[in-house]
């Protein structure tokens, strides 16, 4: 029997994945307990359709992000921090902060560890395997 999974299943498979299981589990464990529904032939036709738009869509989202790492990379940022009289931050600037500032995920910033001190910066960051440098200056508020 091949139902759609509606939600993910241990051992079995993702949300949305079309999976062959013995009759008796389909109908009396995943069906009944709303995991998953049978799948027909216009249920396989319209989950084939939906993954095509979500991968077209997936591709979009990411050519839109590879636009931005491309801009990104020819600009310079600046944040502005208060410090103290040696040029220390009371504040360390850490991924999600800088990830805030340039408009990209947290996830895309490679930082060993946080800024504490004024001055001028090399930020690398990966997009999609993609990588780059952003230049980021640290200024006294």
């Amino acid at each position: 029997m091949k139902v759609l999974l509606l939600q993910n299943v241990k051992k079995l498979g993702q949300k949305g994945q079309i999976v062959d299981v013995k009759e008796g589990y389909g109908i009396n464990f995943l069906i009944k307990n709303g995991l998953a529904k049978s799948a027909t032939a216009t249920v396989q036709k319209s989950e084939i359709k939906q993954q095509i738009q979500r991968e077209n869509s997936n591709k979009k989202k990411l050519e839109n992000k590879l636009k931005t790492f491309s801009e990104i990379n020819k600009e310079k940022f600046i944040i502005q921090k208060n410090t103290n009289e040696k040029g220390h931050l009371f504040a360390g600037i850490n991924k999600k902060e800088i990830a805030k500032t340039i408009g990209l995920e947290e996830k895309n910033i490679l930082l060993e560890k946080d800024i504490r001190e004024i001055g001028e910066y090399e930020i690398k960051v990966v997009l999609a395997e993609k990588k780059g440098k952003i230049n980021l200056t640290v200024e006294k508020l």
